[in-house]
């Protein structure tokens, strides 16, 4: 924790130092500035668009950007899927900022996360790899804590007259995570993974770039009793530890209450950027990902190898931008492959089987006219997922798609000061399923997760977002802002069906935070 912290503190002041240097004489415009660019749909789409890799932070970041965020996330409800929690609130401090030193790009961001998650069942992990073939779980409701810290940066520098773009990036997360009550699953995780990117630019529109990428963490996990009691299955089987492999049922756990899964990865990027044409700017990405996850007994002495889990991952995406005037428009393309297969040491042979698709398109329309900001938007994703088990043949598939369409605005007031809001209007729906559990496999596990996902994820639902925001110049060079945002979902139809455990009916989410612009 104290690492993490000094190496925010160390990157922070970077930041400060070299922007410090290259002020304008108005740091009230310069933070006035900042916030409008915010405010601006299309270009901070960009923006966000940009971090995934070093190769168009030139291209796609501002010059200068610094921004301070405090937030709280309270969100409650019980319709979700059925190993999340059915109550959580969050607190969350993240900081980021741009830098010009010479012909060196800088970006980098620091944020620091604290959950406090409720009713939570079969699911003592991270949340970070839901695809896991091994885990341990619990039928009785736990409570947990999580603690987050995630530290990204990215450089890029330009090369023979600005045609040769080389980068790197780096992005380094550890957590801790614990339940508050027995049976007490302690977590402890870290990642890190590095990007190297190398381009050209023709014509000064023509710009083709590659990128190799390489990763690896560890997720550490232990399963223990404060009160002995809770322990003894005949008694109380509610508060005994499972273990769940594949997509089966979920046995009791007595030993070996502890494992790690260490992972690696590598994969590599394709870029083709085509700008200043009077289409507009295009950006294409093409990333390919290999993960390998070993899962290993840490109970006992030696090693003991459970499972081996292979990922593949492969993501097509496609920006245009297009400025005319005072107006903006902004269309983002995704699609997205992920292959999961297991080899299970138990059986010697490939028992778990994970797949998804995701299609995605966003489109932003933005006015800037007269000291008011106009925001249009449609979103549309289409998400496909499949997960089957080969020893019980367990098998459920569902393909769905998720709608929100929304307006913003945003006028600049006396005094510089900004008042805005925003409506979305949110609409999801089934689009196809399968489901496949043979009788004898059901059981506890499939009641409560297996047929709870189904009934969730071939669910139609309705709702929508709310958000106000109002910034003002708390003093010269910084501009403030505090922002709320409310959204309900509601479950408008469901299949019918005659399971124990469905999903509730809603879900309600709030987030307030404080912003600061400098």
């Amino acid at each position: 924790m104290k690492k993490m912290f000094l190496l925010w503190l160390c990157t922070q002041c970077l930041f400060s130092a070299v922007f410090a240097q290259q002020r304008d004489t108005s740091a009230t415009n310069i933070s006035l500035k900042n916030k409008l660019f915010n405010i601006d749909s299309v270009s901070f789409n960009g923006y966000e668009f940009a971090k995934n890799s070093p190769f168009n932070i030139n291209d796609l970041m501002p010059v200068k950007y610094n921004s301070i965020n405090l937030g709280y996330v309270y969100n409650k409800g019980t319709l979700m899927a059925a190993q999340d929690a059915s109550k959580f609130n969050s607190m969350l401090l993240k900081t980021e900022g741009i830098a010009k030193l010479k012909e060196l790009n800088l970006w980098g961001s620091f944020s620091y996360a604290k959950t406090f998650e409720d009713s939570t069942i079969y699911n003592h992990q991270t949340r970070n790899t839901p695809t896991a073939p091994y885990y341990f779980g619990s039928p009785i409701n736990s409570s947990y804590e999580r603690v987050v810290y995630n530290l990204k940066t990215l450089a890029e520098k330009n090369l023979i007259n600005k045609n040769l773009p080389i980068g790197v990036g780096a992005d380094y997360r550890i957590g801790n995570h614990f339940s508050t009550n027995d049976p007490r699953g302690s977590v402890n995780d870290f990642q890190l993974n590095l990007v190297g990117t190398l381009g050209y630019t023709f014509f000064d529109q023509l710009k083709i770039g590659a990128a190799y990428r390489y990763g690896y963490g560890q997720e550490r996990f232990n399963i223990a009793y404060k009160s002995t009691s809770y322990s003894q299955v005949t008694l109380l089987p509610a508060y005994y530890n499972y273990l769940i492999e594949g997509y089966g049922e979920a046995y009791i756990k007595t030993t070996a209450m502890g494992y790690k899964n260490d992972q690696k990865r590598s994969g590599i990027d394709g870029y083709l950027n085509f700008t200043k044409s009077m289409l507009g700017n295009f950006y294409f990405t093409y990333v390919y990902l290999n993960e390998k996850q070993r899962f290993l007994d840490t109970s006992s002495e030696g090693f003991t190898y459970f499972d081996d889990f292979n990922l593949k991952i492969n993501t097509f995406s496609l920006l245009w931008l297009k400025h005319v005037k005072s107006n903006k428009f902004f269309a983002f393309v995704s699609y997205s492959n992920t292959e999961g297969k297991d080899l299970n040491y138990s059986y010697m042979a490939s028992n778990y089987i994970y797949n998804h698709n995701s299609l995605s398109l966003k489109t932003n329309f933005s006015v800037n006219k007269n000291n008011n900001v106009y925001n249009y938007f449609i979103n549309a994703n289409q998400y496909e997922e499949q997960r089957k088990d080969g020893l019980t043949g367990n098998n459920m598939q569902y393909n769905r798609l998720d709608l929100n369409a929304g307006f913003g605005y945003n006028r600049i007031i006396k005094s510089n000061n900004i008042l805005g809001f925003s409506l979305t209007g949110i609409y999801s729906l089934p689009l196809n399923n399968y489901l496949n559990i043979p009788t004898v496999n059901i059981g506890q596990f499939t009641q409560r997760v297996i047929y709870f996902d189904y009934i969730y994820n071939t669910s139609t639902r309705l709702g929508g977002t709310f958000t106000t925001d109002y910034s003002f110049n708390l003093f010269n060079g910084i501009q403030a802002g505090l922002k709320a945002s409310v959204t309900y979902l509601n479950k408008d139809k469901v299949k019918d069906n005659n399971f124990v455990y469905t999903p509730g009916k809603d879900r309600f989410s709030s987030n307030i935070s404080l912003n600061l612009y400098f």
